[in-house]
């Protein structure tokens, strides 16, 4: 089973779907939410969803453009939830202007989870006034570390190729390591750009070494990678931000991608995809969801 977590702009709240195959995502309460925000800026943008210590699902979404705040909620069904709260990941980091895009992953060797999402940081510098939605920022990835999602380290830099990146997204390999996508954020918001395009490393220990990032693996101007496993075959889902529509692209060992053909929600904006052995038959409870 697949679902797909992700927010519209319509609606920046917590949307929902699912996929028997890996192909054809249905949509749960009709494309209507099933979560709202009810914490800081009440945003829940680019929702992910991933499975905790404690055998529960794991909400991380961002708390709007300018909050230096995650969200968190946990829920053992997908239907009813945990209260919301904040997560203060950039505090006590000085300039540091918001987070945003947060995921996590388990490292099998320590038992940690790290907790990845993209950061400006300025020392004296403020988000008043910034267009933070349509001019580039000089992001970082950054990470803070947990056992049990209730105490986190302190945050630190974890992926600085030298200029701005934004959007990371972690898989596990089989054979040991990691495989990690992430949007490069040079360039502008124009067809014509060089960047602001996904691309692709791998590393053995969280925080590195990297190796030397491959790509670009996607047109230029998409964001918000999500990848997942598909029979013997990864699959990339990515956001066409400025198009509003999605792409899809796979390969059988993470080096040479191609197209691939999914039926994705409409209005789609930033989603990941959770592979998860919980039954979810298309009579489940998610079907019939009331929004919230």
């Amino acid at each position: 089973m697949y679902v797909v977590s992700y927010f519209t702009d319509a609606d920046e709240a917590l949307h929902l779907a699912y996929s028997h195959d890996g192909e054809r995502f249905a949509t749960v309460n009709g494309g209507r939410p099933v979560l709202r925000g009810s914490v800081g800026t009440g945003r829940l943008r680019d929702p992910f969803l991933g499975v905790g210590p404690d055998g529960l699902f794991h909400l991380l979404a961002t708390d709007g453009w300018t909050s230096p705040d995650i969200v968190h909620a946990t829920s053992a069904d997908l239907v009813n939830w945990s209260e919301q709260r904040l997560i203060p990941v950039m505090a006590g980091v000085p300039g540091a202007l918001n987070a945003w895009a947060p995921e996590f992953f388990l490292d099998r060797r320590t038992g940690l989870y790290h907790l990845v999402w993209s950061s400006v940081v300025e020392p004296g510098g403020t988000a008043e006034g910034r267009d933070f939605e349509h001019r580039t920022q000089d992001h970082r990835i950054w990470h803070c570390i947990t056992e049990d999602f209730r105490t986190f380290s302190a945050p630190g830099v974890f992926f600085d190729p030298g200029h701005s990146v934004i959007d990371a997204t972690v898989r596990e390999l089989a054979g040991g390591g990691f495989l990690m996508a992430f949007k490069d954020e040079r360039g502008i918001n124009d067809t014509a750009t060089a960047h602001k395009d996904i691309h692709l490393t791998t590393f053995d220990v969280p925080g590195g070494p990297y190796a030397p990032p491959r790509g670009p693996v996607t047109p230029s101007l998409a964001e918000g990678p999500s990848l997942f496993r598909r029979g013997d075959e990864w699959v990339m889902i990515f956001d066409h931000f400025l198009e509003g529509r999605y792409g899809a692209i796979r390969s059988r060992d993470g080096v040479a991608w191609e197209p691939v053909s999914l039926s994705l929600p409409p209005g789609m904006r930033h989603a990941s995809v959770l592979e998860t052995s919980v039954s979810l038959p298309e009579t489940s409870a998610l079907d019939t969801l009331a929004a919230r």
